[in-house]
Parts: structure tokens; C-alpha cells; sequence
């Protein structure tokens, strides 16, 4: 049989010295732990001191809300109402709207002629020549005919005499007796019975002038344009 290895024996110095050993390990083991102990405590006090303090945070923010009056409700949006927009040829108040010149439908004559709007006349004034008083019916009428510069022929008109005036000429201090006739007319889509002294307007560039008396409480001019409204046709008047 073979021989069990020598046991190594340890001199008493050799064994002191390692428990020596052994027991400083142990010590220095045991002061890490406890280092690392009071690390975890010092964390775990710093970690409640905030938690206390956002406790007491959340409470103070809670009492203001407290204090806060309540929200308002919110306002419904109002629809608006939006005006209509105002028809072609017209303002927004439903008044005829003109230039400075306009088309004018003159029913007696059944055509139409070109008008120069004065807001400086009074009255309204048509081309007349061959202008004849005479009665019908116990009446007093007028026959005249309707000619200007670019008409071909011209247009025999009777109306009856709504009365005389008396108009001043702008070159001369005497004054001019006319006659005056009520004439139904159209400009754009507005038809009216309007009065018109009869002059010869054969050498103007218009044979018919609109005045004030014409155009109050139912036009507004714009001098700044001309022919706003359309030319009316035959089959335009009814």
C-alpha cells in the first residue's frame, strides 16, 4: 500500500499569524458593511424628507385651487347674420345705383336713348322739336318729335300738358318758357313716371337729361362711372 502524503503542520507562529489574518479580513469586511448600512440610512431619511415635502406641496397647490373661483362657462358662438349682398346696380339700401350717364327706356318713343344724370338741374329735360299745344278731350296735350344728332328718323311723341315753366338760360337773362310732360320711363330694372320740360337737345350730346327732382329718394349717382345699369331691350319692358 502506498503512503498518505505527509499532513503539513503549522508551526504555533505560522497559525497565529494566519488567524491574525483571517480575523483582519473579517473586520474590514464587517466596517464596509457598515459603511455601506449608514449610506442606505442617510438615503432612506433624505428620501422620506422628500416625499414630506411634495406631500406638502400637493396640499398647498390643493388649498389654492380651493381659493380659485369656477371656471365661467364657455360662451355658445352667436351666428352671425350676414346682410345680403346688394343686387347689381344697387346700394346696399336698395336705391338705384347711376352713372354719370345712363341708358334711359322712354315708353311713348318705345326705344331707348342715352341720358347724361345732372345732379346740378332741377328738372329733367327730352329733346323736342315741332312742339305743338293742342286739346284732346277737353284736355290739353302735347305733340312733338323726339330727334337728336345720331337719329335716323325722328319719333312723334303726344303727352298730355302737365303745365309751363319758366327756365333761365345759362347764356341769356331772359327766361324760356317750356312745356312740361309726365312720360313713363325705365332705367335698369326701376320704372317711373317722371316730368321732363320739352327743349330742342338736337345740337347736345345727349337727348335726354335726368335732374334731381328725378332722381331723389330712388338713385344714387356715382359721376365717377357711366352705364351701370343695362340698356333696356323691348322685351326688358313690360
Amino acid at each position: 500500500m502506498e503512503k498518505a502524503p505527509p499532513v503539513p503542520t503549522l508551526t504555533l507562529a505560522e497559525l497565529r499569524n494566519e488567524i491574525s489574518l483571517s480575523e483582519q479580513r473579517l473586520q474590514t469586511s464587517m466596517e464596509q458593511q457598515q459603511k455601506q448600512y449608514v449610506q442606505q440610512q442617510h438615503l432612506l431619511v433624505q428620501l422620506n424628507t422628500d416625499v414630506t415635502n411634495m406631500k406638502e406641496s400637493v396640499k398647498k397647490v390643493d388649498s389654492k385651487l380651493a381659493t380659485l373661483p369656477p371656471e365661467p362657462p364657455k360662451a355658445m358662438p352667436i351666428p352671425t347674420e350676414k346682410c345680403p349682398a346688394p343686387s347689381q346696380g344697387h346700394t346696399v339700401d336698395g336705391k338705384l345705383l347711376v352713372g354719370e350717364a345712363e341708358w334711359i327706356w322712354v315708353d311713348a318713343a318705345n326705344d331707348a336713348f342715352q341720358a347724361r344724370v345732372d345732379t346740378g338741374a332741377t328738372t329733367s329735360s327730352i329733346s323736342a322739336q315741332e312742339i305743338t299745344i293742342f286739346e284732346r278731350n277737353g284736355k290739353n296735350w302735347v305733340r312733338f318729335f323726339l330727334s337728336h344728332q345720331e337719329m335716323d328718323d325722328k319719333i312723334q311723341i303726344e303727352a298730355p300738358l302737365v303745365r309751363h315753366v319758366r327756365v333761365r338760360q345759362a347764356s341769356a337773362d331772359d327766361l324760356d318758357r317750356r312745356p312740361v310732360v309726365r312720360l313713363a320711363v325705365r332705367i335698369g330694372d326701376m320704372t317711373e313716371k317722371a316730368e321732363f320740360t320739352l327743349k330742342d337737345r338736337s345740337d347736345m350730346t345727349f337727348p335726354v337729361l335726368l335732374g334731381r327732382e328725378f332722381l331723389k329718394d330712388i338713385a344714387v349717382v356715382d359721376v365717377a362711372r357711366e352705364y351701370i345699369q343695362p340698356k333696356p331691350k323691348l322685351k326688358d319692358v313690360k
